[in-house]
């Protein structure tokens, strides 16, 4: 590869980086020919018209924290285009609720910058809090919150997408009805990049709210984890999370029981209220109040447990079949190392219908991989029977490679493959990653 032809492009030093550590920009332990850094729209499209001209293949990406989700491992990546430079807030109109932004700019600074007008955008992907809002977008990662105020697409008011032959299109705009016909808009999130390079968008802001209490809960024999995450659901109030946790995933809980978390972000008069209403739902069942900082904190570590985990699941579901499901993990038991200290473990959040399951330690003996993909198999098509899902987030590659990220894609591959064809003929983006929707 001649990168002096990207030099030409991106003059800049410090713009294309050839030499970098072991660990860094690195997935499945390979790294790209060269990771670039565009400040400006103009330069991104100079680049992919390069990438289709020379057959590159690229990856678009923020700050580079999760470049192995969901990987196709059968396809190398040339170049990552990161957009961690592009991180301007370009505007923020308070009355109109509603702020324009670059895709490098990361949530938390976008949350501080937003803290003094009293609002915030109420998303809380899993990771590190240096994720940019493109990548956000583009992976639709979420966490607890989603329950009271919708997935990534549901913030999304607009967006500039540079596509896979270096055309530029401009979505939506600065109010929530705004579309005609067919709606690109929503398809970006979750598209991983297979349509484009994200480069701007308008999101759709909240007030901050005035009060946060955290309520936690043990279940026991009358009332078991998604028993009470039921009724509890059913609480005549809006909650912003309900989630159930395994034994032993926070310090918080009683670590021989499953736990529920309800969140509550409320005014100060209302918090008190929604709180009686839910113990009413409970018959008083005692729970631990955690209030303001303590509560913000302890979501902040929930959405980071895979943090360390060796393969993470997702599962998508109805509520109403949570519960056999999480009786139905136990059967991934036989994947877990003996000398796990985490073992197997859960993450649901009840009312959104996700289930995340977590294997802190895969157990590698002489048949692991066979043994390992068979089981996993096995337990989506269990999960697939009962109207749900399973997307294998993280796993090691040669596990990823035999299972795949996605089970059988369907009318939806054939969608985006047409999709594709329009924005990225030559298939310089969709080369990288296995692509699907997680919408």
């Amino acid at each position: 590869m001649d990168t002096s032809l990207l030099r030409e492009i991106l003059p800049v030093k410090g713009q294309v980086l050839e030499h970098f550590g072991e660990t860094d920009w690195s997935f499945f332990s390979r790294q790209p020919r060269a990771v670039l850094f565009p400040h400006s729209q103009e330069e991104i499209t100079s680049v992919l018209s390069l990438a289709n001209e020379n057959n590159w293949n690229c990856m678009p990406a923020g700050n580079g924290t999760w470049l192995e989700g969901c990987m196709n491992t059968d396809r190398e990546v040339n170049l990552i285009v990161s957009m961690s430079k592009m991180n301007n807030i370009l505007v923020h109109e308070p009355d109109n609720l509603f702020v324009e932004l670059e895709a490098g700019v990361t949530l938390e600074q976008l949350q501080v910058t937003l803290r003094p007008s009293k609002q915030w955008l109420p998303l809380d992907p899993p990771g590190k809090n240096s994720s940019t809002m493109g990548a956000i977008i583009a992976t639709s990662s979420c966490g607890a919150l989603q329950t009271g105020f919708g997935r990534p697409r549901d913030h999304v008011l607009g967006a500039t997408l540079i596509t896979g032959d270096g055309k530029t299109l401009k979505l939506g705009g600065k109010t929530v009805k705004n579309v005609a016909g067919f709606d690109l808009l929503k398809l970006l999130s979750g598209s991983w990049g297979r349509f484009g390079v994200i480069t701007k968008l308008i999101m759709r802001l909240h007030p901050l709210p005035e009060a946060d209490r955290t309520l936690l809960f043990s279940s026991n024999q009358a009332h078991s984890g998604t028993s009470l995450a039921h009724d509890i659901m059913h609480t005549p109030a809006t909650l912003q999370s309900i989630s159930i946790l395994s034994p032993g995933l926070r310090e918080e809980l009683d670590s021989e029981n499953t736990g529920v978390a309800v969140r509550i972000l409320e005014s100060e008069a209302a918090v008190d209220q929604v709180e009686a209403l839910i113990l009413e739902r409970t018959d008083l069942l005692p729970c631990k109040r955690l209030n303001g900082s303590e509560s913000e904190a302890f979501f902040e570590s929930l959405k980071n447990t895979d943090t360390d985990s060796d393969v993470v699941i997702r599962i998508k579901c109805l509520p109403s079949i949570m519960k056999n499901l999480i009786h139905q993990i136990e059967a991934l038991q036989s994947l877990v190392a003996d000398d796990s200290l985490g073992g197997l473990q859960f993450l649901a959040h009840y009312e959104s219908g996700i289930l995340l399951v977590l294997i802190d330690k895969l157990k590698l003996d002489d048949d692991w991989l066979a043994q390992s993909a068979e089981t996993l198999k096995e337990f989506r098509d269990t999960v697939e029977q009962q109207g749900g899902s399973l997307t294998l987030l993280f796993a090691p590659e040669a596990l990823l490679k035999e299972v795949t990220p996605w089970g059988s894609l369907d009318e939806l591959e054939t969608l985006c493959a047409g999709l594709e064809k329009v924005f990225d003929p030559n298939q310089i983006l969709s080369r990288s990653s296995a692509h699907r929707s997680a919408e």
